[in-house]
């Protein structure tokens, strides 16, 4: 590496020289706000007549460099150079003197007769043609992007600047130094790529999807760079768009290596536990991913030639069901092309499995989900499995983790009779499974359809005197509003204003006899409590037939303690299953805190905070940060897990020191989650680490 301190114009000058944006670089983003700050900095360099320093510009050597051409391959401080010559436009559009107009001239083209050469900045693709027509004095096709935009602004800025002319603003520019870093690097793209990670680790860093672009097309020349870009990635990006490239990075990470890939480890992970650890060719591997992408965009607009797939498609992405892409694609792939009806029957038992996971919701957290899925990718890839529906079918009703189990009909009965807002969140999945299993009438779009409260969300006077009175009422309310039985699909919004209205009048104002479900519901005289509890048996048990229940279980569950290992654990580990373990103790920056119980945890941490910063950990008791996700005992908001209030908790445990009492009825997870909550505020997360061993019958 050779680093020279330079001027920028310096830096651009020079016989036949070009810099070249590679295509795996960011397309130009410097927007109004950077641009003006870059403008005023010049003015007070001259005007103080300084020297103001801009950056470094880092870039190896071209092949073609040689005695008579120069080309400059720009690593960082492309966004840099190409506002200096965005600038050197608007200066020379904006001065009358030609001989000051040929002196711009001279930064922003070459000599040189070939056109291939003649602009000293090649752009990425995308912005290529705005560029190269604000060279050329000519109108861009598209005046939408930073490009033009600054240009613009540039030209308005140096109009309405009295205090320096145009040619005065150009010698300015010689105020303007960087450093000049050669990397002098020659056949060593490895070292160019680490150049270029090291550089991007510091400011605003790319995405994980920028920096494995940059590391797969990294090439020996421009012209094979370009190749592998508009072959492969600019493919990748018309599928599936710019925005969703870091998402599919991410979930085809998981699809090829059955494991989770954690926040920000993305790249590294791709790159080091995937291409390099399996030797892969990285072309095969942009291959690879552009025929996923296709596929990826199935899930994303549910864009496939077949109106079926597109239609469960567009249920799972309604159930929420983002951490289970890896699977719908390893499937649509496998499938897609050779038996699509085979792929229909295994996207909707899948749909099926899920709907009764959202309702009864086994696992409080994502974790053994996204366990039950990746082990059946990993058992489907090896080949361990044969892959089938049957197959399928038999692997998700005997998930190993009980936390991942597939509902069985008795537990999904109870929840979606049960008042539960996850009810009324999935009702159109539940209550269009009943009318698309029992009903010959054409299918209603999926997402034409509404979900409508028959007693309504806010009781007034008129609706709590036909429930029995004000008291009766809210029990009615409370135990029935979200059950499946209070419930009903409708094919527009029903207007607010019906919707409290009084049942005689409400129910004849809404056209109910769109839906086979629903027919029945006009003619019921009164909407009370025995006709909910009565439409809530019945539709519960007709959607237990709907939506496929699991196979009888052949296999034990697994226990948590079967994998644990008695050990040391970071405060940041609450995926690990700790039932039925014991916490001895925990070390904060190395000092020893003994602890008896999992609530003792807690309390432990809330005294260690309290004590440290006890002004901080007022405020955050004030705003409730640390709460549970149920409102039953604080009417004003979201019951508290760290309270003045030991009314407020179910179990109150006293923070020595303080006024405060923390939760002292939590498990090990919850103990754990609301314990790296209150860590993660504090910024003490990765100072604290749990020593836990499992119990002895």
């Amino acid at each position: 590496m050779h680093a020279v301190d330079m001027t920028i114009l310096d830096f651009i000058s020079g016989r036949n020289k070009v810099c070249v944006i590679p295509p795996f670089q960011r397309n130009y983003e410097w927007t109004e706000k950077q641009c003006k700050e870059l403008f005023e900095d010049i003015k007070k360099a001259a005007e103080n007549d300084k020297n103001h320093y801009i950056g470094n510009i880092v870039y190896y050597l071209g092949k073609r460099t040689g005695a008579s051409f120069s080309e400059l391959i720009l690593v960082d401080g492309q966004q840099r150079v190409t506002t200096i010559l965005i600038l050197l436009c608007a200066l020379r559009d904006s001065m009358s003197d030609s001989d000051k107009v040929a002196d711009v001239e001279q930064f922003l083209v070459n000599s040189t007769k070939d056109e291939k050469y003649r602009i000293r900045l090649k752009q990425t693709s995308y912005d290529a043609d705005t560029f190269v027509s604000l060279i050329n004095k000519s109108t861009p096709k598209s005046i939408d992007n930073n490009i033009y935009k600054n240009y613009e602004n540039f030209i308005k800025w140096l109009n309405n600047e009295d205090s320096m002319k145009p040619e005065e603003f150009f010698d300015a520019l010689e105020r303007l130094q960087i450093v000049d870093v050669n990397l002098q690097i020659e056949n060593d793209l490895a070292a160019v790529q680490t150049v270029f990670e090291k550089i991007n680790s510091t400011g605003t860093p790319l995405t994980a999807a920028d920096l494995l672009r940059n590391y797969l097309l990294i090439s020996d020349t421009v012209e094979e760079q370009e190749r592998l870009y508009k072959e492969y990635w600019t493919e990748i990006e018309k599928n599936i768009k710019t925005e969703n490239i870091p998402r599919f990075v991410k979930d085809y990470l998981v699809m090829k290596t059955y494991g989770d890939v954690v926040e920000g480890e993305t790249y590294s992970q791709f790159k080091n536990d995937y291409i390099i650890e399996k030797a892969l060719d990285k072309e095969q591997v942009l291959s690879d991913m552009k025929k996923y992408s296709v596929f990826y965009s199935y899930l994303k607009f549910e864009n496939s030639e077949n109106i079926n797939i597109n239609r469960i498609i567009q249920v799972l992405k309604y159930l929420k069901t983002d951490d289970v892409f890896p699977l719908y694609l390893f499937l649509i792939e496998k499938l897609y092309h050779s038996d699509k009806k085979e792929l229909c029957r295994i996207l909707t038992l899948l749909k099926d499995f899920l709907l009764r996971y959202r309702i009864v919701t086994p696992s409080a957290g994502g974790g053994s989900l996204r366990n039950v899925i990746q082990k059946l990718i990993e058992k489907l890839d090896k080949k361990e499995i044969e892959f089938s529906y049957d197959t399928i079918y038999f692997e998700l009703s005997n998930s190993s983790a009980l936390s991942g189990r597939f509902p069985d009909d008795e537990e999904f009965k109870k929840a979606l009779m049960t008042s539960n807002e996850k009810n009324y969140k999935y009702a159109r999945a539940v209550l269009l499974g009943i009318e698309y299993k029992e009903s010959t009438r054409p299918p209603v779009q999926f997402d034409e359809v509404t979900i409508e409260h028959l007693m309504p969300q806010t009781l007034n006077d008129t609706w709590k005197q036909n429930l029995g009175g004000k008291e009766k009422a809210e029990e009615i309310y409370e135990n029935y509003l979200n059950c499946i039985g209070n419930l009903t699909p409708l094919s527009q919004s029903c207007n607010s204003k019906i919707s409290n209205l009084p049942w005689n009048q409400k129910r004849s104002k809404i056209d109910f006899t769109g839906f086979f479900v629903s027919d029945p519901v006009k003619n019921i005289q009164d909407w009370n409590e025995t006709e909910i509890q009565k439409r809530n048996e019945d539709l519960a048990i007709r959607a237990c037939k709907a939506i496929t229940a699991p196979l009888p279980r052949t296999r034990k569950y697994r226990t948590a303690l079967d994998d644990f290992e008695d050990g040391e654990y970071p405060a940041s580990d609450v995926e690990t299953r700790m039932e039925n373990t014991n916490i001895s103790h925990i070390m904060f920056e190395d000092e020893k805190y003994d602890v008896t119980a999992w609530n003792g945890y807690l309390n432990t941490i809330c005294t260690i905070l309290f004590n440290r910063e006890s002004k901080k950990f007022d405020k955050i008791v004030e705003d409730n940060l640390i709460h549970k996700s149920t409102s039953r005992r604080n009417k004003n908001g979201k019951d508290p897990i760290i309270t003045k209030d030991k009314n407020l908790l179910v179990g109150p445990y006293k923070i020595e020191g303080s006024d405060y009492y923390s939760e002292g009825t939590v498990s090990s997870m919850t103990a754990r989650v609301y314990s790296k909550q209150l860590l993660d505020l504090f910024g003490f997360t990765d100072d604290v680490k749990l020593f836990v061993s499992k119990k002895v019958e």
